[in-house]
Order: structure tokens, then sequence, then C-alpha cells
């Protein structure tokens, strides 16, 4: 081969490498600058899966809450209303007398509140038989609005009554405190 042609390539390889390690130095900052680009993006790119499963979830909790809202709205529905709370004690009458059962007595007792319900008891005393008592407690079962049935207590009539027990219980109406709306805070005062 021929020394100069030699001599050119020796001289190329040379120039190429040195080249290359000037290039490799010049852009040694970017490669830097990249490194740290791509992990930006990597991370971005987590957020915008995390917010894409955010979404997903929003969109199943959104209908979970409309669900349950419908769920509440219903349960509102069948709570009995103050009117329904008054005339509780006269309709628990026409159960009793619908039942063969006589309702001796009542007495309004007082409400007690919580945060969404009052329960306004009423103490009841009937004179009646074991069956027709049952009965009388299938038709409160029956009622349509919620109403609870507690400390029954039973007791041996006297051998002169035709009713065998007198019985005393409890009924409470439930009746719904719509939500009340939070009071607004206070305006800072101004400062002299």
């Amino acid at each position: 081969m021929n020394t100069q042609l030699r001599n050119q390539i020796l001289w190329g390889a040379l120039a190429g490498i040195v080249l290359s390690i000037v290039i490799y130095f010049i852009l040694g900052g970017k490669r830097d600058e990249l490194v740290s680009v791509q992990a930006s993006i990597d991370n971005l790119q987590k957020e915008v899966d995390k917010g894409f499963q955010l979404k997903a979830n929003y969109e199943k909790l959104k209908d979970e809450v409309g669900k349950q809202e419908k769920r509440i709205d219903d349960l509102i529905k069948v709570m009995p209303s103050e009117q329904d709370r008054g005339e509780m004690p006269i309709r628990m009458k026409k159960l009793a007398d619908n039942a063969g059962i006589d309702q001796s007595s009542f007495a309004l007792e007082g409400p007690i509140k919580t945060t969404y319900y009052t329960e306004y008891p009423v103490k009841f005393d009937f004179r009646a038989g074991y069956h027709s008592f049952g009965q009388f407690t299938s038709l409160i079962s029956g009622y349509e609005k919620i109403v609870n049935l507690t400390n029954i207590q039973f007791k041996r009539a006297d051998a002169k009554s035709v009713f065998p027990a007198t019985v005393s219980c409890r009924i409470s109406a439930f009746v719904y405190n719509p939500a009340q709306a939070a009071p607004a805070p206070d305006a800072p005062s101004a400062k002299k």
C-alpha cells in the first residue's frame, strides 16, 4: 500500500477520534439533561396514569353516591312526618281494635334527638290475649312508616278479666331531621 494513502487513513482516523472526543465532551451536559428529561417524562407518565385511575374511581364513586342518595331518599319517605307522629296514638288504637285487644292507656314521652332523626316514644298499656297481641305486632310490622316496638312487658291479668294479660310497651316514631346548614364562619374583625 502506498505510504501517502496510509498516512491519509491514519490522519483521518486520528481526526475522527479527536472529533469524537471533542463531541463527547461538548454533548456531555446534554446527555445528563436527556437523562433528567427522561426521568421527568417517566414521573409525568406515572401522574397521568394515576389521574386516569382517579377518574375511573371517581366515576364509580359518583354512581355509588347517586345510588346511596336514592336509597336515603327512599328511607326518608318511609319515616313518619310530624303529622304522622301526632296521629300515632290514634293509628295504634285502630290497629289494636283490628287485632281484638283493648288499649287501656297511652302516655307521650319526651323526644330523643339525634343528628339525623328525632325519636318520639309513646308508652302504651293494653289488655290482650297473647295471640291477639302477636297479631297486633304483626299489624305494626306492616305499618307504612318506620316505627319501633320495644320494652314489651306481659303481666298475667286477674282471673275476673276477659283478657288473660296486660301488656305494656313503647312504640316510637322516628321523624327525619333535615341536615342543618353549617353556620358561616365569623368575619375577621377589622384591626385598629
